[in-house]
């Protein structure tokens, strides 16, 4: 099947859902293993599911401290790489438990497309660690390192 603009929305639905959630493990099924995150400071590579799982959940106290209750998304651009890999530029926006929108961020995602579906085998985030700052400050929450 090929990777379209539709089967990409789907997936980031359920991807921002999962977020929503806070269901890591539902989260860490729509991950390649290995699972690659890169950013300015550093490369993360979770070699298994369970190493997925247990990143985001590391993340969760600090996203509830933070006040985030839903997670939405919208796709900025596609770049179909290949037949079955696409690299795509998505928002997502947090929102707390009114629907107030706390931060966004922009990423880019690396989807593969294995024949059962799209996952994740590269994420680049550009500016979750600065947005995740920045929130922090504005609620009076101090950050670790």
């Amino acid at each position: 099947m090929a990777i379209t603009a539709t089967r990409i929305d789907d997936y980031f639905t359920r991807y921002a859902a999962t977020l929503t959630n806070f269901d890591a493990g539902a989260w860490a099924k729509l991950w390649a293993e290995p699972g690659v995150v890169v950013d300015d400071a550093a490369s993360l590579v979770a070699e298994s599911r369970e190493a997925l799982v247990q990143g985001l959940s590391m993340s969760f106290p600090l996203h509830k401290r933070l006040g985030f209750a839903a997670a939405g998304h919208e796709v900025l651009d596609i770049t179909l790489v290949t037949e079955k890999l696409a690299l795509v530029h998505v928002r997502f926006a947090f929102r707390d438990a009114e629907g107030a929108r706390l931060s966004e961020i922009t990423s880019y995602y690396l989807l593969r497309d294995n024949g059962f579906g799209l996952q994740t085998a590269v994420c680049i985030e550009t500016d979750a660690a600065e947005k995740t700052r920045e929130l922090a400050t504005a609620r009076g929450i101090e950050l670790p390192g």
